[in-house]
């Protein structure tokens, strides 16, 4: 039995219970993106209301509204990757060769993963500075600057992860379908 074999098989179980919990981190930050989209909406009514029918504006509907953008960006776009719904140009990749398009979709899934990993590493870095110094957003509510910058380095930390694993997942054989097994 080969080392390649037996590291294979032992690393096995732990990469599959890395990408469940990093799928179901996935789940619930969109869980949690979709909440800060019913908040937005919620918020944003109540401050139109409040603002022209009770003649009596709040200052925190839109303050917590730009925090709710952020969440609803960065708590969504992992699952958007998962799903490899994100953003992109196929036009050149379908018009190739099939071996061709692969090779187009491993280095642009490595591209992303680089681009996100070091984005993520300075957003991660200014998180703790932020939280350090105790910085708050520039607004009426006051609002620590380092939980938005937080959101960001979760989003981008999680999207890297998934352009790698698409990366690693080019390389192994499809799994046959329902179909395919009939």
């Amino acid at each position: 039995m080969s080392i390649r074999r037996t590291l294979a098989g032992s690393l096995s179980p732990v990469v599959h219970a890395f990408t469940r919990v990093h799928d179901g981190l996935t789940h619930l930050s969109f869980w949690i993106a979709m909440l800060a989209v019913t908040y937005l909406t919620l918020a944003t009514g109540w401050g139109v209301i409040s603002r022209y029918a009770l003649e009596s504006p709040v200052s925190w509907t839109s303050d917590t509204a730009a925090v709710s953008f952020a969440l609803v960006t960065f708590f969504a776009a992992p699952m958007l990757t998962l799903k490899r719904s994100h953003a992109s140009m196929n036009a050149i990749v379908e018009a190739l060769p099939e071996v061709g398009g692969r090779w187009i979709n491993r280095f642009t899934s490595l591209l992303g993963a680089v681009v996100c990993f070091l984005i993520a590493w300075y957003a991660g870095n200014e998180t703790l500075r932020l939280y350090e110094s105790g910085v708050m957003m520039i607004s009426a509510t006051p609002i620590p600057k380092w939980f938005v910058v937080m959101a960001l380095a979760y989003g981008l930390t999680s999207m890297a992860l998934y352009f790698v694993r698409h990366f690693i997942a080019s390389f192994l054989p499809a799994k046959p379908t329902n179909s395919e097994n009939n």
